[in-house]
């Protein structure tokens, strides 16, 4: 390792990856440390007793009409990492009806109109304004809005807008809760273009970025903690690893928690410290991964999103209450072994149980995480997806599991929480206070919302576009 580099960049999640990508093909020297011995973040993958397990990413969206495919065409691995869709991609499974989103977002549209067809020409006109409409009028229209008011200028149906608004669960959030153009960003990308798995688990997409990045001439540092950052007259001077070891630079990217950036790594009282603060961080998660050794018939990779509420706005304000019920109103289902052509070999399927989750305490989660996963299991068994007797390994994520995993702030699975109030870039710009300290990941504000790999991805790009700008690259 080196003593002196252009750019070190803490954290090899998405967003860290991807800005080294673009710095080390643009020439810089870039060093990236990682505190796991893995790259990917949440985008990672580990095995157990022959099963292959995703921690918490089930696919990608935005390969072929989105910004990650723009991305990846960028960084030359458009070609390098195989996907796979199933078609349909997700079945959205309400108390008396059944949706499908499909790989053609013109038969997705005609799914929804066969499930509501009293709101035929008000669907075909939501879904015309998705996607025929560019970002500055979607802004335009929806900056001041929650995803609720926006379904409300929609559509009259309830049963119709709770249907959508489930999937609001890939940002942590209910209706109400979520600022509707993150919300549309995010139908734009996992509902008009979904469901691509990369072959080999979601940890490969990962390692294709950190490979490229290697690659183009970057030294990636795994096990390897950032200690702090190095603030010399309010510019960025380098950054001490391991607890001893000085690397200088002249840029440091953080794709780090924001809490921790500024109040752990630096120890200059930043502008920024003050902000973080009063930002609401993301739910976490709950998740149950079980292996089995017997392979489900009624499946084909489907991601399955099952409710037994349409009161979805109650039950995502109100998780305290929810969790402690008999019945689990709503989790997801993704079936990682579907889409790997190795694992479909045998006769093994592993299925993620994902449920959005409160923070509480470690002590409260390890007294109820088994109950919890006892629930899950059989709301499993009444869609006859397994029979219990076939599970050969059970392991659950509690939000203290992510904590520790990612250091993210509460265990938070997608940054700071996406609503109205916290989606604009001036509240947390990637170009921070501190000349040379650039910010990347679901904990900076790039005006769009956080959280989600395209999101992330793009935040990276931003990230290196400003650092390239300033050092006239």
């Amino acid at each position: 390792m080196s003593e002196k580099y252009d750019v070190v960049i803490i954290g090899a999640g998405i967003g860290g990856l991807v800005c080294g990508c673009y710095l080390a093909k643009a020439g810089l020297k870039v060093l990236i440390v990682e505190q796991q011995n893995k790259p990917g973040g949440y985008c990672t993958s580990f095995e157990r007793q022959g099963y292959r397990f995703d921690v918490g990413v089930h696919y990608l969206g935005g390969i072929k009409r989105g910004v990650l495919g723009k991305i990846l065409d960028d960084l030359k691995l458009k070609d390098k990492i195989r996907f796979t869709r199933s078609d349909p991609t997700d079945k959205i499974v309400m108390p008396d009806n059944i949706t499908y989103i499909r790989v053609n977002p013109y038969e997705t549209i005609e799914e929804f109109k066969k499930t509501f067809p009293k709101e035929d020409e008000r669907i075909e006109k939501f879904f015309k304004f998705i996607m025929n409409s560019d970002f500055l009028s979607i802004y335009r229209k929806t900056k001041s809005l929650n995803f609720a008011s926006l379904l409300d200028e929609f559509f009259d149906d309830y049963k119709l807008k709770s249907t959508l608004g489930i999937l609001l669960n890939n940002l942590g959030l209910s209706p109400k809760k979520a600022s509707a153009l993150t919300s549309l960003i995010l139908f734009k990308e996992f509902i008009l273009d979904p469901g691509y798995y990369p072959i080999g688990g979601m940890g490969n997409f990962s390692l294709h970025l950190a490979k490229q990045f290697q690659k183009y001439g970057g030294e990636l540092c795994l096990s390897t903690k950032a200690d702090q950052i190095i603030i010399k007259n309010n510019k960025v001077n380098g950054c001490i690893i391991n607890k001893r070891e000085l690397i200088n630079s002249n840029y440091v990217v953080s794709n780090a928690d924001a809490t921790e950036t500024f109040t752990q790594l630096i120890k200059e009282n930043t502008k920024e410290r003050k902000v973080i603060k009063k930002l609401i961080p993301s739910p976490s998660l709950f998740v149950l991964y079980l292996g089995l050794d017997k392979k489900i018939s009624n499946i084909n990779g489907c991601n399955i999103w099952k409710s037994n509420v349409y009161e979805i706005d109650n039950y995502m304000l109100n998780l305290t209450d929810a969790f402690r019920k008999k019945k689990i109103p709503f989790f997801m289902v993704s079936f990682p072994s579907e889409h790997d052509y190795e694992t479909k070999m045998l006769n093994k399927q592993v299925m993620q149980v994902y449920l959005i989750a409160p923070y509480y305490t470690k002590n409260f989660w390890e007294i109820n995480r088994e109950s919890l996963s006892e629930k899950v299991i059989k709301e499993l068994e009444k869609e006859n997806l397994f029979i219990k007797n076939k599970i050969r390994v059970k392991l659950t994520a509690i939000p203290p599991t992510f904590k520790r995993y990612t250091s993210n702030k509460r265990g938070a699975a997608f940054g700071w929480a996406s609503t109205v109030q916290q989606v604009d870039s001036s509240i947390l710009p990637q170009a921070s206070s501190i000349d040379g300290l650039v910010l990347a990941g679901h904990w900076c504000m790039i005006g769009n919302g956080q959280g989600g790999i395209p999101t992330v991805a793009f935040s990276g790009k931003k990230a290196s576009e400003l650092i390239l700008k300033s050092s006239k690259k």
